[in-house]
């Protein structure tokens, strides 16, 4: 059967559809496979994480009424009993509503720079993989500092007081009880027994998670950066009002992040100028 000028006239748009209709399929599953690979630096640090759970405990000597004495003389406030410090005395001050705030923003501390990262992978992919690196980053240079400055955190010299530490002792969720009170569920319990060191209180990790976020997205314009911005105060303040953290912790936490940030910024500066340079020579016909 002869396929004449017309039957042509019909089939070449249907063909024409279905390639467009492929490529646009590949366009996305591409897309896909991008913003997945933006988020490996996530499960490669918990891998890493799990692999040096031995390295964490090998420390000296451990920071325990020194890092105390300290944060009362740079953070100390007056009270009825006597000057005290500040952390100690937001963490007195506990009820339900903060109870539930401050655990809620805890337990979101790694669902907030995940999510970050996935939506900026679909708008700003280069700065999501920044975010990505910068967060593995962070996690290299904090355990680096568990190890070569291991520090107790204010639950500990709450319950054992400020001598040399127990290095038997296991971690505990301090404040996060009464979250899990609340719940009716042994989530932070559950959590913070699985913790690889007890004594790794600076820097703040919690904290420098969502400084990293906020640094990274402080330049974009919208609601995010704002949000970022009422996170990060969040985890700051959760981190002293739980007991996990002196605000000591907290300041560490946040230099490290906004050193990581500057040095991923520093990065993307030098990779855009070698890129320019690149093509200014190549446009010369220089060899590159």
């Amino acid at each position: 059967m002869a396929v004449g000028p017309a039957d042509l006239a019909l089939i070449e748009p249907a063909t024409r559809g279905n390639a467009a209709e492929t490529g646009a399929s590949k366009a996305r599953l591409l897309a896909l496979l991008r913003g997945a690979a933006v988020l490996l630096p996530f499960p490669i640090t918990g891998a890493l994480y799990e692999a040096l759970r031995g390295l964490f405990r090998q420390h000296g000597d451990v920071h325990v009424g020194d890092l105390a004495a300290l944060e009362a003389r740079l953070f100390s406030v007056a009270t009825a009993e006597g000057p005290r410090p500040l952390s100690e005395v937001i963490a007195r001050h506990a009820n339900v509503w903060l109870d539930v705030w401050c655990g809620a923003t805890y337990f979101l501390f790694l669902i907030e720079i995940v999510g970050v990262t996935a939506y900026l992978s679909f708008r700003a992919r280069s700065r999501a993989l920044e975010l990505s690196l910068g967060f593995l980053l962070v996690n290299l240079l904090g355990w680096l500092v568990w190890v070569c400055y291991p520090a107790a955190p204010p639950w500990y010299v709450d319950a054992y007081g400020p001598q040399a530490a127990a290095l038997d002792v296991v971690s505990s969720p301090a404040g996060l009880l009464r979250f899990d009170a609340l719940l009716g569920l042994p989530l932070a319990s559950a959590f913070y027994a699985k913790s690889a060191d007890v004594f790794g209180a600076v820097p703040s990790l919690h904290v420098a998670y969502a400084m990293l976020v906020l640094c990274l997205v402080a330049s974009r314009p919208g609601r995010l950066r704002l949000a970022a911005l009422g996170f990060a105060l969040s985890m700051a303040f959760s981190a002293v009002y739980l007991r996990h953290h002196y605000i000591l912790d907290v300041v560490a936490g946040a230099l490290l992040a906004l050193l990581v940030a500057l040095a991923m910024r520093a990065i993307r500066w030098l990779a855009s100028h070698r890129g320019l340079a690149g093509q200014g020579a190549h446009s010369r016909g220089e060899p590159r």
